[in-house]
């Protein structure tokens, strides 16, 4: 859940918390219907979005990278929108930059993939915002950018 909450709960210690200190949980509370029909969307639909945005990346200069590792380049892009997802109902940005995006980006370093990894998230974005309502979509693609820019860090 909300990391700024947890904290709050955490040093709370005999006493109850202020209005400040519960202003995360109000906020989680309040968003909650639209991170779930987004984290929703997201388990339902992922493999296909995920298909598309390799389909549509066939008709770039990584369409060579895609026909030798399609298949993982589909493991690793659902495996990322699982995360989001998880990251996205929980409300927990830090845990996804901390737990998940510097790991991918020192493997995708590892590799020497990071340009062929920026455009394929790019046109997993473009397939959401095709696919989701605008504020998802938004919400969703945000994940992705961080993702997009470590990435590009490592370049």
């Amino acid at each position: 859940m909300n990391t700024a909450l947890i904290e709050s709960i955490k040093q709370s210690d005999g006493r109850y918390l202020s209005d400040a200190e519960l202003r995360p949980l109000a906020q989680f509370v309040a968003s909650f219907d639209s991170r779930y029909a987004t984290y929703t969307y997201l388990k339902d639909n992922g493999e296909t979005l995920v298909l598309n945005a390799l389909r549509r990346l066939m008709s770039t200069q990584h369409r060579q990278v895609v026909q030798e590792h399609g298949s993982k380049c589909q493991r690793d892009m659902t495996y990322t929108l699982e995360c989001i997802a998880k990251a996205i109902l929980l409300d927990d940005p830090s845990g996804f930059m901390e737990e998940y995006v510097v790991w991918m980006q020192n493997i995708t370093r590892a590799l020497h993939k990071e340009s062929s990894a920026i455009d394929s998230y790019r046109s997993l974005q473009t397939e959401l915002t095709d696919a989701l309502a605008p504020e998802a979509a938004q919400l969703v693609n945000g994940y992705l950018e961080k993702l997009v820019t470590a990435f590009a860090d490592g370049m």
